[in-house]
């Protein structure tokens, strides 16, 4: 995940004191050893997407079928299609791993919770604000309080993974934007096993 400076920025008081929201989060995640999209976005989900990050000189992935755009540019299209297909669009939360040095100055002010074993700061906007940063920080994890979907960006991976309904990954997978593939919940999502995240058809 990229570090940004050139975006709106969620303040201090933006930081939510009560964070037992991400207990859904954390009740629906695969548990096994292995990392696979269940361990990073819920399983309840009926269909599941990757969407691929702009490739970085360090990340040893296969050079994508056309050039990826920036994320933000992608965000643009993506929630187009997440607004539209939850029923809570001006309600949405956004986890922010607490572990970079550039929160330094915000770990006394709000408490953070616990997912998968990492500890985030939770935020509360509409699902528009998923563009905006904490201390230049994009958010990790974001779902709408309905949970009709969850976009999982994590800190370790060059690629977001979504959860969502039938409706919601076709509209994803429609999107002439982004680099993206339909993927299975229990498919290995480590860059070692890049070649397990094609689709099975």
């Amino acid at each position: 995940m990229e570090s940004r400076t050139d975006q709106a920025e969620w303040s201090d008081n933006d930081l939510q004191q009560d964070v037992s929201e991400a207990q859904w989060v954390e009740d629906n995640l695969d548990g096994v050893a292995t990392t696979t999209v269940g361990s990073l976005v819920p399983t309840v989900f009926d269909a599941y997407v990757r969407i691929l990050y702009p490739v970085r000189a360090s990340t040893p992935n296969p050079t994508p079928a056309k050039p990826v755009a920036p994320w933000r540019d992608q965000l643009t299209a993506v929630l187009e299609v997440l607004t539209r297909t939850t029923t809570t669009p001006n309600d949405c939360w956004f986890a922010v791993w607490e572990g970079n040095t550039a929160l330094d100055d915000v770990r006394d002010t709000a408490p953070t919770a616990d997912i998968a074993g990492y500890n985030y700061f939770l935020l509360r906007g509409p699902v528009s604000r998923a563009a905006d940063t904490l201390e230049g920080l994009s958010p990790n994890l974001w779902w709408p309080a309905d949970h009709a979907w969850c976009m999982a960006q994590h800190f370790d991976f060059p690629r977001a993974y979504l959860g969502g309904s039938t409706e919601t990954v076709a509209g994803i997978l429609a999107l002439t934007e982004i680099e993206s593939r339909p993927v299975r919940v229990d498919q290995v999502v480590t860059t070692d096993n890049y070649h397990l995240n094609r689709p099975t058809h």
